[in-house]
């Protein structure tokens, strides 16, 4: 549309190319004035911008735009992108969002303005994007086998999940633990598990190992796709009995004693976060060692919240409720960002970073309308400052208040794909370093307020510049199915989380005979990989699972993507490509693994997608599709009225 004729007369000093066509058949004379190539060096210097997306969505406003004619270099912008247009992730001059003309005569002042709209870019700031339910609910077999794109395959999904395990590590054989999977009178016990799924099956699989019989309870509302996420690493799992929850209490216990027989129950375990509450509840009621129900639904994180601050630790500022009254004044003088979420979920379910009131009003209706991960509607939602610092995952198991650590976890999240919170990695901490020592006794504590006596917990904190401050204490097992279990036992010379929890219930002798903290330094160097995804299309060939297999520190892969999937930009825990565990005595191998898989992520290594035509379409027939179903566009051009302009 010749919006560069205004860049191309700064920097020549006056001309362009439309006005030398003209005088080349108008006015020989002017034409023969014109020098024969541009002036070296330019008058001014300047650039073309395309803008790039990294985000998808319904656009509610544009604010990003506005900026950019605040920027001292800017001389003109188009898109045709506005309020109502569907964003996508740019992957060609056809899905950009527009194009800005740039001209200064500062060099230095031209590329600051350049990076500023680079960073708007990585923060999605252009535009703001409609909430959605989309990425508010787990997909399971049958969704993934639908979608148009992928997402992370979960036990529950089968046969679409690939494991890739090292065969050729001798430090990953013999050097565990060996405990006897068998005692005189386990034969004769049962351990109810209360909605095992993900890790809770690695924690049943360890006492079903040891003898126990192993009863399931589903507690009610909770999702049937849900009972079958059976990690692939927990075959031969079974339980001699699945009972429902009843309406009442004494009908549950009857239903399990029934499913028992001759068989003494000697232990409830919450096999995942549906069945915290109800675990607490059963084995009170069945004087078993327990958590108790002095503090009702310990694991509504508005209610933890509450209760650490009373008691003199430092919280997160907040309001919660399932209307929005409740949390109207919050959000109109809390400063932005905020993270909304709903009290009771697992993972990063349904958490979002709103960056303004309407925003945030937005995704408190879109959450208050959603189905959560376990299944059961969003109860009410929990608006938060925003804490700014690392995120870390301190894992423990208790027995009678006596708590003991497991691992210090901290978060590798980043934003990228238009998205806040996408993990890059988990990362083992030595128990000895300085944000250790802090973070241990600040989370033992947490669980004494919170009345964790008994069983495993990962605790969330974010280490602010003011000291740690708790996200969320989950009162189970970490998650992830149990992935990190094989790094931790390298880490650790034999024992992680799972083994400890099943002492704790089971082997008081055990448990007493495990360190207060793992040891330190750490036995070998790790991490936990998640493969992020920047690119989309259908799966063709996997090359990079080979490239992975082979390098030095590789202890495990699993994926749910393989050929005919179809992968999308990864935005959430949900869209990554799947998780790689790294493990090696020597730290240097293990840091250049990590740097080569994230190489091969960028570089688009993991997989060939076959051809697609889209990148093929001209600029001109950009949105046809649109077009076609009566979507009116317009192209909006913005111009600068800087007076230093020919």
């Amino acid at each position: 549309d010749g919006l560069w004729r205004s860049l191309c007369r700064s920097l020549t000093g006056g001309y362009s190319q439309i006005e030398a066509t003209v005088n080349a058949y108008l006015d020989p004379d002017e034409f023969a004035k014109l020098p024969d190539k541009p002036p070296s060096p330019f008058r001014a210097h300047g650039q073309q911008v395309f803008l790039v997306s990294h985000g998808q969505g319904t656009v509610k406003a544009t604010p990003g735009f506005e900026l950019l004619k605040l920027l001292p270099s800017f001389l003109v912008m188009s898109s045709s992108f506005s309020v109502g247009s569907k964003v996508d992730h740019t992957v060609d001059l056809a899905s950009s969002l527009g194009k800005v003309f740039l001209m200064h005569q500062d060099k230095a002042t031209l590329e600051r303005d350049v990076s500023f709209i680079r960073h708007v870019e990585k923060i999605n700031g252009f535009c703001v994007l409609e909430s959605t339910t989309s990425n508010l609910i787990r997909p399971r077999g049958d969704r993934f086998t639908t979608s148009n794109a992928h997402r992370r395959a979960f036990s529950a999904d089968g046969p679409t999940l690939v494991r890739h395990f090292s065969n050729d590590r001798p430090e990953l054989r013999g050097t565990m633990i060996r405990r006897n999977l068998t005692t005189l009178d386990a034969s004769k016990e049962a351990v109810v598990l209360v909605d095992p799924y993900s890790t809770g099956c690695c924690v049943g699989q360890e006492a079903q190992k040891r003898g126990y019989n192993l009863i399931a309870l589903w507690t009610r509302d909770f999702a049937d796709e849900m009972k079958l996420h059976v990690p692939l690493s927990c075959e031969g799992l079974k339980y001699i009995s699945e009972v429902e929850e009843a309406d009442s209490l004494a009908e549950t216990l009857t239903r399990i004693k029934q499913a028992a027989g001759a068989l003494r129950i000697v232990a409830v375990v919450a096999g995942g976060e549906a069945g915290v509450d109800t675990a607490d509840i059963v084995s009170e009621a069945m004087k078993l060692r327990s958590n108790g129900t002095d503090i009702p639904n310990r694991r509504d994180k508005k209610v933890q919240q509450e209760l650490i601050k009373a008691a003199g630790f430092r919280a997160t500022r907040q309001a919660g409720g399932s209307k929005f009254e409740e949390v109207e004044e919050f959000l109109r003088t809390e400063a932005y960002p905020v993270v909304l979420k709903p009290t009771e979920s697992a993972g990063s379910d349904g958490v979002k970073l709103c960056h303004s009131f309407e925003e945030a009003q937005d995704h408190f209706n879109v959450l208050m309308r959603s189905q959560m991960v376990n299944g059961g509607a969003c109860g009410s939602v929990l608006c938060q400052e925003f804490l700014r610092g690392k995120e870390y995952v301190v894992d423990h198991v208790s027995r009678d208040g006596i708590h003991k650590t497991m691992m210090i976890w901290v978060y590798d999240k980043r934003p990228v794909n238009g998205a806040h919170f996408v993990y890059f990695s988990c990362d083992p901490v030595d128990p000895d370093s300085p944000e250790a020592k802090i973070l241990i006794p600040y989370v033992r504590g947490v669980l004494d307020v919170l009345g964790v006596r008994n069983g495993p917990s990962h605790g969330e904190v974010m280490m602010t510049p003011s000291g740690p401050c708790l996200v969320e204490m989950n009162c189970r097992a970490n998650g992830g199915d149990g992935n990190w279990r094989p790094l931790c036992l390298g880490l650790t010379n034999g024992y992680s989380q799972v083994e400890a929890s099943v002492d704790a219930y089971l082997d008081k002798r055990s448990f007493f005979a495990l360190p207060n903290k793992p040891p330190s330094p750490l036995k070998a160097f790790g991490h936990e990989i998640l493969l992020v995804s920047y690119s989309c299309g259908t799966v063709k060939d996997t090359p990079g699972y080979e490239a992975v297999k082979k390098l030095k520190s590789f202890v495990y892969l699993e994926t749910g993507v393989k050929v005919g999937s179809k992968v999308t930009y990864t935005v959430d825990f949900i869209t990554c490509i799947g998780s790689v565990i790294l493990m090696h005595k020597d730290q240097e191998i293990v840091k250049k693994d990590r740097e080569r898989i994230r190489e091969m992520e960028v570089n688009n290594e993991f997989f060939v997608y076959e051809n697609e035509g889209s990148i093929l379409k001209s600029l001109s027939r950009m949105n046809l599709a649109e077009v076609d179903q009566g979507v009116e566009r317009k192209e909006c051009v913005i111009t600068s009225d800087r007076a230093d302009l020919f």
